[in-house]
């Protein structure tokens, strides 16, 4: 992960929601919404041209965790996806599916490494910190970050703020 690509993410992190578009812009990464039948979204490498989709089928909410959770494997796994001179893709499976086609295989330590760094994208501590003292409220808060409830409430536990799912 290069320092230039860290800057350009957390200058998106400082508002919410994070304008998660806007980075895959300014990182030079296509990003589409596509019908998918049994993925989340998926990465695809194609020379030195990163893609990633989402699929349109899920609720918005899920979308923007999915396009962090892609984002995170192009910050700290492209790596894994070849050296630039064939087309590499990985697909996250809707239900956890396990091993990818092709030869760029992600391990679990990926996909949870992946999940975590989404969602201190999505929901960045300084600015949740910030926002969960005036409005303690996982619903509304997850409403003003483009996540789900479910999503918040793991992220203000995680960070310590509350120990109890409350509405």
């Amino acid at each position: 992960m290069e320092k230039s690509e860290m800057n350009i993410v957390a200058r998106f992190m400082a508002q919410a929601p994070v304008n998660l578009e806007e980075i895959f812009a300014e990182l030079g990464i296509t990003f589409e919404k596509l019908f998918m039948d049994d993925a989340s979204g998926s990465i695809t490498r194609n020379g030195d041209k990163f893609i990633v989709t989402v699929n349109a089928l899920e609720s918005e909410t899920r979308q923007r965790f999915t396009a962090a959770h892609e984002l995170a494997h192009y910050l700290l796994h492209r790596d894994l996806m070849g050296d630039g001179k064939r087309m590499h893709r990985h697909i996250d499976t809707l239900y956890g599916g396990g091993e990818q086609s092709g030869d760029v295989i992600f391990k679990r330590s990926h996909e949870i490494e992946a999940n975590r760094i989404a969602a201190q994208i999505v929901m960045p501590k300084a600015l949740l910190t910030k926002k969960y003292a005036a409005t303690p409220n996982a619903a509304l808060l997850a409403s003003d970050f483009g996540v789900s409830k479910a999503a918040m409430e793991i992220r203000l536990k995680a960070l310590g703020l509350t120990s109890e799912f409350a509405d």
